[in-house]
């Protein structure tokens, strides 16, 4: 079904000045099908299958994704002429506790498609799910795909996502997760590629004890633009929430991150903690950057910070010392701020594919 994609994402939940401009981003583009999609699973006891969107249950429909409600109200159109593609994670048993499946999307020149995705995670289950968004350098389009995972009780996801994508494409994800007792949704994202990035990641912690944790990196280049927006809801009792995002700005481009921990009513003895972290290697760089902490509960910790600097006047003079120009010193620290986050990627191949992409976009 084609459709276009016309609304406001990644609103702020607490609205500040408009002057600001950072209250929301708007995503204006045409989907014209389902995207296709690779996927190598470890073993034979996890299930893929493609589903028809009205068999999807109301339980993961209910589940608001980090782009917005405007966002899936929109989407859902948009997928329900197509198939969702549901990934069902068993309960882990014996030496195979830990499942893996890696799901590759492909992005041809010209191309407007995105993929809707569900991941069910079974009671006791434990799994790795790696997404990896690929495309040629010049290649133009829209390559997105939205994301919604259910954490039944003691269950584990780690969820990785890599975006490897050329530097005319569109590139836009949109995570949801709902976290029962005692389970754990582990996100880590790569945003490398794509002349505009649009990201969301909404975690709704309602079980008792559930966590959620996030790493994200990102490089932003000459002309393009990055929007990102993360939300921890804090619902259920002693929850705890974290989220770590390092990232490389330079050459007139834009950034936006929003990091909000939201303690709702009732969340008692939970723990949020969000950190950004930018380096700045241009002048003429916009970088924004808004983490809050919303509270509606008294018996609560949070934290939240952002550094945002550019590359130490005595480092440069130290590699400078020693025969590396500034150029050659910015890269070498935008490779060690995504290979930092890479650490959280447990798959050597799409660690090397990574590599292989800072060497080839970067390493000029």
């Amino acid at each position: 079904m084609s459709i276009k994609l016309d609304v406001d994402v990644n609103q702020f939940p607490s609205l500040t000045w408009n002057f600001l401009k950072i209250n929301r981003a708007h995503l204006d583009s045409s989907l014209e099908s389902d995207a296709g999609f690779t996927a190598v699973v470890s073993n034979d006891e996890l299930s893929l299958s493609e589903i028809p969107f009205k068999s999807v249950s109301s339980e993961v429909k209910a589940v608001e994704t980090g782009l917005g409600s405007s966002f899936d109200a929109a989407f859902d159109k948009f997928a329900s002429d197509g198939k969702t593609v549901l990934v069902e994670i068993p309960e882990s048993r014996g030496c195979s506790s830990c499942q893996k499946i890696k799901i590759e999307m492909v992005h041809h020149d010209g191309e407007s498609k995105a993929k809707d995705y569900v991941i069910h995670a079974c009671e006791g289950s434990d799994a790795v799910v790696i997404f990896t968004f690929k495309g040629a350098e010049l290649n133009e389009g829209v390559l997105g795909a939205r994301i919604r995972v259910i954490a039944d009780e003691n269950s584990k996801v780690r969820l990785s996502v890599v975006n490897l994508l050329g530097k005319k494409a569109l590139h836009f994800l949109s995570i949801g997760s709902l976290v029962k007792d005692n389970a754990s949704v582990d996100v880590t994202e790569l945003e490398l590629g794509g002349a505009k990035v649009y990201s969301g990641n909404r975690q709704t912690l309602s079980g008792y004890k559930s966590a959620c944790s996030g790493h994200t990196g990102y490089v932003v280049e000459q002309g393009c633009e990055a929007d990102f927006n993360y939300v921890a809801r804090h619902t259920g009792r002693e929850t705890v929430s974290q989220m770590s995002v390092d990232g490389v700005c330079r050459n007139s481009c834009r950034k936006t991150w929003r990091g909000t921990i939201d303690f709702v009513k009732g969340c008692i003895d939970s723990k949020g903690d969000e950190q950004e972290n930018v380096l700045l290697l241009s002048p003429d760089v916009v970088n924004k950057t808004l983490p809050v902490i919303l509270c509606d509960e008294e018996a609560v910790e949070g934290r939240h910070g952002a550094s945002i600097g550019r590359l130490d006047k005595d480092i440069l003079f130290y590699l400078q010392s020693r025969g590396v120009d500034e150029k050659e010193a910015g890269r070498l620290m935008v490779s060690a701020k995504i290979r930092s986050v890479c650490r959280y990627i447990p798959d050597e191949e799409v660690n090397a594919g990574v590599n292989a992409f800072l060497e080839r976009e970067f390493g000029k």
